[in-house]
């Protein structure tokens, strides 16, 4: 049996650039000048007083993270945006109160032709000086919004620092310490060329769907999660929604080019991002939380290689995925959503009988969405590290914010704390057990094979039939 994961998205990868660059405008936010050529198609709630006026926490999360992000000179920034925005309203009111007072004046008839006059020259004047604070505001507003939208999110309490990493569990099964081959060595099972161009052989490429299906249906069956199908491809408007850098995906080369905000990015269906068009604009009610939702299917997130060992199957650039979001009310609801998605993961890979452990990560390998991250790590005979299989993260409510994701109230409306992360990369997790000695074909993850035998037949038939 040949798994080919590049099938469909071997051609797409080849259409789509990786590479980054500099847009004139943000394609989360649009000031007025821009709005005339462009669409808007999320207005992001931001803060500006709770978040300038509180800057303690903010700080400690910018050093923790190694961001160079001025705090002084955003401030500075806000406090010229919003005394030209205080000019405005100003010249607003006054515009019209011109009008009123024309308005009343002509009505009673009590007006000579001069003081109509007057009142409409000074109507003029204050709407070619409205106009004129118009223009001067833009690229004001621009350069505050941006930079404020650029803030990171403040970090969770249980997030460590200082280049540490914060043990959560160790499963007993000690590792194995002796130098293995690597997996790329096993030239029958897996044949790589390149990050986005590789064959799983065998075995292997079953458990590469076999595996996948597993611990979704686990999470369904035992975790109470809805199972979803996302789209491939976001749009440029969601990743700066949530804070993903974007040479983390490939940039989508299309024949009817598009606006420069409107872009496409290839990220698969099992990335947090690929949720958020589902959810973007969307209000619930507080009842409907939490809300626990999985997805199945492809990841095509680049994996820098900063470990300076050949590239392999830890990263490359596609993989078969399994993605949790769970939507909460509060702060203490997400805590304990990721603690259940990790429980949930530890009694999946637990089945597995080989040695992995969860670990906080350092706030400085956080993306700025996040607020804290747990990582699902196998340790790897061949190269003596441990590699990422898995991670949870937090997000607080920085993302629903940025994507006018609502909890309808009584009185108002607030913004529901996401939690979520791929549980599992099929890739990395089948090269780590290849290297520490597991046969896969005697995994429990695979079931039956005369079953799997025959789900195969029967699913091959129902296709033959809607060609007959």
């Amino acid at each position: 049996m040949v798994h080919l994961p590049t099938f469909i998205a071997r051609h797409l990868l080849t259409t789509a650039k990786y590479y980054t660059f500099r847009r004139s405008i943000s394609a989360l936010y649009i000031t007025g000048d821009k709005a005339k050529k462009n669409y808007a198609p999320l207005q992001p709630y931001m803060d500006f007083e709770g978040t300038l006026n509180s800057l303690a926490s903010l700080e400690d999360s910018i050093k923790a993270r190694g961001l160079q992000i001025n705090l002084n000179e955003i401030k500075a920034k806000y406090e010229k945006f919003n005394s030209l925005q205080s000019q405005i309203k100003q010249a607003e009111a006054e515009r019209d109160s011109v009008s009123n007072k024309l308005r009343e004046i002509t009505k009673a008839g009590a007006a000579t032709k001069d003081e109509i006059e007057k009142l409409k020259q000074s109507g003029v004047e204050l709407r070619n000086h409205l106009k004129t604070l118009k223009t001067q505001s833009y690229p004001i507003e621009e350069d505050f919004v941006h930079s404020f939208l650029s803030l990171p999110n403040t970090l969770h309490p249980e997030c460590p620092q200082n280049n540490f990493e914060k043990l959560l569990y160790r499963s007993p099964t000690a590792r194995c310490e002796q130098q293995q081959p690597t997996h790329l060595a096993k030239k029958d099972l897996i044949r790589f060329i390149k990050n986005d161009r590789y064959y799983l052989l065998g075995t292997p490429a079953e458990f590469d769907v076999y595996s996948m299906q597993a611990l979704t249906n686990y999470f369904v069956e035992k975790g109470g999660f809805m199972q979803m199908s996302n789209p491939d491809f976001v749009r440029l408007v969601l990743l700066e929604a949530s804070a993903t850098p974007l040479e983390h995906y490939h940039l989508v080369q299309e024949e009817d080019k598009p606006s420069e905000i409107n872009r496409a990015y290839l990220t698969g269906g099992a990335t947090f991002e690929g949720f958020l068009g589902a959810f973007a604009r969307l209000v619930v009610y507080p009842t409907s939380l939490p809300l626990p939702c999985v997805a199945a299917g492809r990841s095509y997130e680049i994996v820098p290689n900063t470990s300076g060992l050949p590239d392999s199957l830890f990263t490359a650039t596609q993989s078969n995925a399994v993605q949790t979001f769970v939507a909460t009310r509060t702060a203490e609801e997400a805590y304990e959503q990721m603690e259940k998605i990790l429980n949930l993961a530890v009694d999946f890979y637990k089945e597995l009988r080989i040695h992995f452990r969860i670990t906080y990560a350092d706030a400085s390998t956080l993306t700025n969405a996040e607020c804290l991250r747990a990582n699902i790590e196998m340790y790897s005979p061949a190269e003596q590290r441990y590699i990422c299989v898995g991670r949870v993260s937090n997000y607080s409510d920085y993302v629903s914010k940025r994507i006018m994701f609502c909890i309808r109230g009584k009185n108002n409306y607030a913004f529901p704390h996401l939690v979520g992360g791929p549980v599992l990369y099929t890739t990395r997790l089948i090269a780590l057990l290849i290297e520490n000695g597991l046969k896969l074909e005697d995994c429990k993850l695979l079931g039956d094979r005369e079953v799997r035998d025959e789900e195969g037949a029967a699913g091959l038939n129902e296709f033959k039939d809607l060609f007959k």
